[in-house]
């Protein structure tokens, strides 16, 4: 049994307890899948920044101190205007660097994972014993040696296919997708209202923040699409299910590196199909079939996947699974076992 420190700037709950919406935590769906599977190995797991849950997760033990640790795993933290410079007022980065000092100058095996490829030369050069992972199919090496770890899944379904859906949409917030939006949202939108589809998307697109054109500027130039609010994390996962299909659209570098982001996950458990834009760089990972490379390409599938019955769409959904499982076993085991075997 080992003691698992664990660095995470969101949140660790349960699903139907998820419900709070302010802020872009993209792995709210991996984390609790990992934290039990840990414990079920015997391991205890101790969450060691600020506690962001409503409620503490039963699972967790919470230290804001330098506990006894066998191995600390990082979600990888980086500056952004609300952690760093004279005004911050987010902990995340400080918390994460005197870690970082602490548990790397103790020998502890320190695992970091980066999950939004933010991580520099600089850093490694700072903690040269770190033993840095990402979620693509190419990582990019600086000075260490770089795993890959993609993002995981215990495959749980947690809900039927919809029942005669009319909506097509994206659960994401507005970071760097600027073209493959357009491309593969904002222009199939009009075509598809001829077949009584609505485009619809929420995440933080009506948010006003110095990263982001204005919602003014946004809503004008995307007039088929229908932006809403954040929402929980339960709450998006009740939306995904609700259409026809998603698109999994992503930022260039990702796309070239192939980083399949826990969307690709949460299609599978909420049973939405998904179609893969072809600038992935495994556009088949869903199947060839499910690629897509134009606004027609989409409204073209769409619209036949609304024609489709409740159990056609789970049956695609069981296919692109079996997919996406040719390339990777995408398992919470296979991250158990990698953060086992560092184990000092």
């Amino acid at each position: 049994m080992a003691k698992v420190g664990l660095s995470y700037w969101g949140f660790c709950e349960d699903f139907n307890a998820s419900h709070i919406a302010n802020t872009p935590d993209g792995h709210r769906y991996g984390r609790p899948v990992l934290v039990n599977a840990l414990s079920q190995r015997g391991h205890d797991v101790i969450a060691l920044q600020e506690r962001r849950e409503k409620l503490p997760y039963p699972l967790l033990a919470y230290d804001d101190g330098y506990p006894d640790l066998d191995v600390v795993f990082f979600e990888w933290r980086w500056p952004t205007y609300k952690n760093s410079g004279p005004d911050h007022f987010e902990p995340d980065l400080d918390r994460q660097i005197a870690l970082l000092d602490y548990y790397h100058d103790a020998g502890v095996p320190i695992i970091v994972w980066d999950t939004d490829l933010k991580m520099t030369p600089e850093d490694e050069r700072r903690w040269p014993n770190m033993i840095v992972a990402d979620p693509t199919f190419e990582p990019e090496e600086f000075l260490l040696t770089r795993y890959r770890l993609p993002f995981w899944s215990d495959f749980r379904p947690i809900k039927d296919a919809a029942k005669d859906p009319v909506e097509f949409g994206y659960i994401g917030n507005n970071y760097e997708r600027d073209d493959m939006f357009m491309k593969y949202y904002s222009l199939p939108s009009a075509d598809l209202r001829v077949f009584g589809v609505q485009t619809k998307v929420h995440g933080n697109w009506l948010q006003r923040s110095p990263e982001r054109d204005s919602p003014e500027i946004l809503i004008e130039r995307h007039p088929y699409v229908s932006f809403g609010p954040r929402v929980g994390f339960r709450e998006s996962m009740d939306l995904l299910n609700s259409f026809i299909c998603t698109v999994h659209i992503t930022k260039p570098r990702y796309a070239r590196q192939g980083f399949a982001s826990p969307r690709y996950l949460e299609n599978i458990i909420t049973n939405t199909p998904a179609l893969v834009p072809s600038e992935f760089l495994v556009p088949d990972l869903l199947g060839a079939y499910w690629t897509v490379s134009s606004p027609a390409d989409v409204a073209k599938k769409v619209a036949e996947l609304k024609s489709f019955s409740q159990y056609e769409r789970e049956s695609i959904v069981y296919e692109q699974r079996e997919a996406l499982l040719k390339y990777h076993d995408f398992s919470v085991d296979a991250v158990c076992e990698f953060i086992e075997d560092k184990v000092r």
